[in-house]
């Protein structure tokens, strides 16, 4: 009898819900019912317009901050001058390790100096590895270095602008088998968004 009751009271709530998706959206948007032709043309256009636009900015440049197109060339301007200062943008790791030395900690701090003086931008560390290991251990290992290089932003207050991605072995640098190519696979690269 239990059994039968539940049935029915299922069968009763889902039949309850056989509302169709028009219905639906005319509840949840009743003004939609209400626009004008014209209207749903600008919309249109407008809609046009956002796709196009947002196929010009570069990913690299695609943050949580919502920006415009000068803002977005500025921003290009801002690190192009950091790059062209010589500060590295790839740090480099020993084989299965995750230790900075002093020479990349230097390069971490220019990086930290450069986003306190820009906190528009945000970073996104992205972690690899050499393709010896099982694909587990280097995604934990890409991780573990680009951890390790926020470990030292967060000195400076960074680390709520600073993203950690690791990609393991899966975007080589270089595809050749011997240590040359391995070490630089062995990376943290710095994106700035």
């Amino acid at each position: 009898m239990l059994k039968i009751t539940l049935l029915t009271s299922a069968v009763l709530l889902l039949s309850s819900c056989t509302s169709t998706v028009e219905e639906l959206y005319q509840k949840v948007s009743p003004r939609s019912a209400l626009i004008t032709e014209e209207e749903n043309v600008a919309v249109n256009q407008e809609s046009i317009i956002a796709v196009d636009s947002s196929s010009f900015q570069s990913q690299e440049f695609k943050g949580s901050h919502t920006r415009t197109a000068a803002q977005n060339n500025a921003a290009r301007m801002i690190v192009a001058q950091l790059k062209n200062s010589g500060t590295k943008f790839v740090l480099n790791f020993s084989y299965d390790g995750s230790e900075i030395d002093e020479a990349a900690t230097q390069e971490v701090i220019k990086h930290a100096n450069f986003m306190r003086d820009n906190p528009t931008l945000d970073l996104r560390l992205e972690g690899h590895a050499d393709e010896r290991g099982t694909r587990e251990y280097n995604l934990a290992l890409g991780e573990n270095r680009a951890l390790a290089v926020k470990e030292i932003l967060g000195l400076y207050d960074l680390s709520s602008r600073v993203k950690v991605v690791s990609f393991g072995e899966e975007n080589p640098v270089v595809q050749l088998h011997d240590e040359s190519a391995w070490q630089q696979n062995r990376r943290v690269e710095f994106i700035y968004q």
